[in-house]
């Protein structure tokens, strides 16, 4: 009896850490300083290798930001001319941008944290990423509080995901970086902090 209920207590907590992965899916971010690409604001269009995945036009950005993988495994790599760099979050658009949902189970969107992302030779300030497709409710800063933008491809993150990443964001500044300046969470269309 003693080992059934070890082991339904082990499958229970698999279960617990499966779905906090899945919903938070930031939560082992790593902050690191330096070039990134980001994406939470950028449209998409359908990538022509057809392997479900689409490329959205990213801006790259210096300073704080927090992804996957460790800070070395960030850095910008340059081979044959090409600099690459991977899309990570910051709250660098909070202040200007709203927060558009779209509720729709339908709704497609780009899943771009942690891309990887190639610098556009003509214009260092921006990026295309090569991001996966998601289907489901979305948040985004792209669109412009449009919900007829909703038919478009935004890169976006859930809305359990999204929250969490502002909020954790802002925290972790305030808390190790105080003198940096990180956006406090994006207001939402509807003009309520998100």
């Amino acid at each position: 009896m003693k080992s059934f209920a070890i082991a339904v207590f082990a499958a229970a907590t698999l279960f617990v850490s499966a779905a906090q992965a899945q919903t938070h899916p930031e939560r082992p971010a790593v902050f690191c300083q330096g070039t990134y690409a980001l994406c939470i604001r950028a449209l998409c269009t359908p990538d022509v290798s057809g392997n479900n995945t689409v490329t959205c036009a990213c801006v790259v950005e210096e300073g704080w930001s927090m992804g996957p993988g460790n800070c070395e495994s960030r850095q910008p790599v340059t081979k044959d001319g090409a600099t690459t760099i991977v899309s990570t979050y910051s709250n660098r658009f909070n202040e200007t941008d709203k927060t558009l949902t779209c509720a729709n189970a339908d709704t497609k969107w780009a899943w771009c944290y942690g891309a990887p992302c190639t610098v556009d030779p003509a214009n260092p300030k921006a990026a295309v990423c090569k991001c996966p497709v998601k289907t489901g409710t979305m948040r985004t800063l792209g669109g412009t509080c449009d919900q007829s933008n909703c038919s478009k491809v935004w890169s976006a993150a859930t809305p359990a995901a999204d929250a969490f990443a502002n909020r954790h964001f802002h925290n972790y500044m305030k808390k190790h970086h105080p003198d940096y300046p990180a956006n406090p969470p994006a207001l939402a269309c509807l003009n309520k902090r998100i």
